[in-house]
């Protein structure tokens, strides 16, 4: 028990160096490209020196990293245990009677440890540091993400108690720059909302114009165009756009300027979210309520539940492809063929890789339930590398 604990110490610290290894090496060339990306990009629409590519690179990064950690375990568990074999460590391991099991056991600690780590901790702050980068991308370009068409929004009846004798929605309130306020008409009842930008998750648009609208004499369907108001940014608040350098035109030629005003929405958050919240911007941690709220709503919440079960998944996915590199080494070396063996071991890993790509996009055109395409693959390539280990050790 002894030795074996020791032999396991041992290869346990030879895979986090390998791991280390090849995770920095692959790190550092994506590194070197996306510092050229983001000179080519961001450079030739505005100027940016080197230090601010590589810092946008660096908001990238733990992104970047957790795209390529499974690769860079696959690699990093051929490279151990093909060392191992070659320098005959493993054949005097196996043959001291250690089974398979347990000197494959640092990898597959390490693989189940390191997945737990890229959902609970690095997901997370990949989220927020792409953010960070989107936003500080915005604001060197000066835009932000805008459609080929804008967004186009519609709120419904704001004041339908002005039609049936109730008491009206009350108006909304207008702070102009010298602090004063004053309350402008507002007997609206519709209003078609189009911003050209979305900042963030869709928290808030800019460039916005709102054209509102009012029934006619023939009801609702007879609406009478009756102001627009322009603004330089709406943020959509509990039961109000909060807007900010507003500019309304009225008819009759009629101009008033505020620097902010209210305007009463019976739009909620869910609104904006719901359109505009990519599933990238949203953390592993926020997922679970975000999705429950979603099928509360009636969102289309399946982009949003695929991600969910991919990070669930990942310690999995992390688990085959450490034992994919690791068993395709366990042929000793004298027997020759061991560079086949790996060659196969590594393709063996992309292909999983590019079906578990597959299945994601099958999800997200409704051809395959998001639970299934996430935990499918993995498991396959799981219990199939699990299968010919037993056949390989136990006979």
């Amino acid at each position: 028990m002894v030795i074996a604990g020791r032999i396991q110490r041992y290869i346990f610290m030879r895979c986090v160096t390998s791991l280390a290894m090849t995770l920095g090496i692959i790190v550092l060339a994506i590194v070197l490209v996306d510092v050229v990306e983001q000179m080519r990009t961001v450079g030739s629409r505005t100027q940016i020196t080197i230090q601010t590519a590589f810092t946008l690179t660096m908001m990238k990064t733990p992104g970047l990293i957790l795209e390529t950690l499974p690769f860079a375990m696959l690699i990093g568990a051929i490279l151990t245990y093909s060392q191992l074999s070659r320098r005959s460590e493993l054949p005097a391991i196996r043959a001291s009677g250690v089974s398979a099991w347990r000197f494959l056991g640092p990898i597959m600690v390490l693989a189940v440890v390191l997945g737990t780590v890229m959902v609970t901790v690095l997901d997370p702050l990949a989220t927020r540091l792409n953010e960070d980068f989107e936003a500080t991308r915005d604001r060197l370009t000066g835009g932000g993400r805008p459609s080929a068409q804008g967004v186009w929004l519609s709120q419904g009846d704001l004041q339908a108690g002005a039609a049936t004798g109730e008491e009206e929605a009350p108006a909304p309130v207008v702070t102009g720059a010298d602090g004063t306020e004053a309350t402008p008409a507002n007997a609206n009842a519709q209003a078609i909302i189009h911003g050209r930008t979305i900042i963030g998750r869709g928290q808030a648009l800019e460039n916005v114009t709102f054209w509102f609208f009012r029934p006619g004499a023939r009801g609702p369907e007879d609406r009478e165009f009756t102001h627009r108001i322009d603004a330089q940014r709406a943020e959509l608040k509990a039961g109000f756009w909060q807007l900010t350098g507003v500019v309304e035109n009225r008819l009759g030629g009629e101009v008033s300027r505020a620097a902010d005003l209210a305007l009463p929405t019976n739009l909620s958050s869910d609104t904006l979210l719901s359109r505009f919240a990519s599933s990238k911007t949203i953390p592993f941690w926020e997922l679970p309520s975000f999705i429950a709220a979603g099928q509360a709503a009636g969102m289309e919440i399946g982009e949003y539940a695929l991600k969910y079960h991919t990070l669930l998944a990942t310690p999995i996915l992390m688990l085959a492809m450490a034992l994919i590199g690791a068993v395709v080494c366990l042929r000793l070396a004298r027997s020759g063929g061991l560079s086949q063996l790996i060659g196969a071991g590594a393709l063996a890993g992309f292909l999983l890789y590019f079906v578990t790509r597959l299945a994601s996009g099958m999800a997200t055109s409704g051809a395959t339930p998001p639970e299934a395409a996430a935990w499918c693959p993995p498991l396959c390539a799981l219990f199939a590398v699990l299968a010919l280990l037993a056949h390989v050790e136990d006979g």
